[in-house]
């Protein structure tokens, strides 16, 4: 609880010219008010950069054990998928349950979902590249990043919604986050098949059913869980429009008894 909270009050570095040296070259840019940068390329590294303040020139450690780089695939397609009830239970359905497991619950502890955990392993030993887009606040970093790890989820990027201070945190984040992060991807990727994963408990079945509509042809399957027992009325209507997409969609129970194996070929035989 307490190293959750004190995540809540760290000091960024905002509004910062910062030099980011890759392969010889530098690149200057500046962090935002949320001490967050980013910085566009049209080249390929694999070399980790060093970062430092432009004005002092004070080198700026990276400290994560996380990886930083990540390798394009020449798989047959990749994978964006959310969070929070999609790879991990969190209760976001419930504010006070979803605080209650993030201050009280280790990552270690967290218990991930075993179809999409089950499915996942497949992925990763067939180098298809897993992409994670969540509207939890980069604080909560580290904690992800350890269930993942602890999991054998595949290693992918995280894009999570801009650090918060204390005060913040209750108050509304921002609708298009998600929406604008897959978008990004997309455009970045080539042509690129995807697979979508996400859950009913927030936006994700009406940002998907928008993205599907923008990129019928790059979407193969979009995956969906049920996280209550009982689907509410907004969440059928929201299935609907999802459905009416005309792209396969599984709206998926977490105790869900497909055949893993055979679900994998089927998107293999969509390309």
């Amino acid at each position: 609880l307490l190293k959750v909270i004190k995540s809540y009050y760290v000091d960024v570095c905002a509004h910062q010219e910062i030099t980011i040296s890759i392969d010889n070259r530098n690149f200057e840019t500046r962090t935002d008010e949320h001490g967050s940068f980013s910085l566009n390329l049209n080249f390929i590294s694999k070399v980790k950069p060093k970062i430092s303040l432009t004005k002092t020139n004070q080198n700026l450690e990276i400290i994560q054990t996380y990886p930083i780089i990540f390798k394009d695939t020449d798989s047959c397609f990749d994978v964006i998928s959310d969070i929070d009830d999609t790879i991990v239970y969190s209760y976001t359905a419930s504010f006070f349950k979803r605080i209650g497991t993030i201050a009280f619950t280790t990552p270690k502890k967290r218990k991930p979902i075993k179809f999409t955990q089950n499915l996942f392993e497949i992925f990763n030993e067939q180098n298809i590249r897993v992409i994670y887009i969540s509207k939890s606040e980069s604080n909560l970093f580290n904690i992800l990043t350890t269930f993942i790890e602890h999991n054998n989820l595949p290693k992918g990027q995280l894009f999570l919604t801009p650090y918060l201070k204390f005060a913040k945190l209750f108050k509304p984040k921002k609708h298009n986050f998600k929406i604008e992060k897959v978008r990004f991807v997309l455009k970045n990727s080539g042509n690129k098949k995807f697979v979508l994963f996400g859950d009913d408990s927030q936006r994700d079945m009406e940002v998907y059913s928008d993205i599907v509509k923008e990129f019928p042809e790059r979407i193969l399957k979009v995956y969906i869980r049920q996280t209550q027992r009982k689907i509410l009325p907004y969440q059928k209507r929201m299935w609907k429009i999802l459905e009416l997409t005309e792209v396969p969609v599984n709206y998926f129970k977490a105790d869900h008894t497909l055949d893993i194996v055979k679900e994998f070929a089927q998107l293999k035989n969509s390309i």
